[in-house]
């Protein structure tokens, strides 16, 4: 699992509409989530909430890591989870180190990767996820589509 602190000190480039460009990082992106069975896209907007999800999804660990350091007041942490597949092959990582914000609607590109149809597969139950930090703007809707633009999760803040 790849970890990232946050410095939080990336500022948005917009325009006067309120659309702009936001540097994201991602935090993590696991093939193993806790208690993520179901597709789900969720914004973790304070520290104790952060500790609380990053338990959940590490309880599997013996001896999971602390959380990384997110600055909560200049940013927040996205979940996305695809839920639980019963094969290997699913995963999900940032395809872009930017997501837009227009008309209140924040959109993160990911690569969702699925297996081939038709392609045997290792029968093993997974669920991936993938955290990722994005500045503290103001948004109302989430809206996670893949690098074809295909909308695959969305949500409210």
């Amino acid at each position: 699992m790849a970890l990232t602190a946050v410095a939080g000190c990336a500022q948005p480039v917009g325009n006067a509409a309120g659309d702009a460009t936001l540097p994201i990082t991602a935090l993590a992106s696991q093939g193993q989530c806790g208690g993520l069975s179901r597709p789900a896209v969720r914004w973790i907007a304070d520290a104790g909430e952060w500790r609380e999800v990053y338990a959940q999804i590490n309880r599997q660990w013996l001896n999971p890591s602390p959380p990384p350091v997110v600055d909560f007041p200049r940013a927040g942490v996205l979940l996305i989870a695809m839920g639980q597949q019963s094969t290997a092959g699913y995963g999900l990582r940032l395809a872009d180190d930017v997501a837009a914000l227009r008309a209140g609607v924040l959109t993160i590109r990911v690569d969702w990767r699925e297996p081939p149809p038709g392609r045997r597969q290792a029968q093993v139950m997974t669920s991936p996820c993938l955290l990722v930090t994005v500045p503290a703007v103001d948004f109302t809707w989430i809206r996670v589509v893949d690098r074809e633009g295909r909308a695959r999760l969305e949500g409210k803040r």
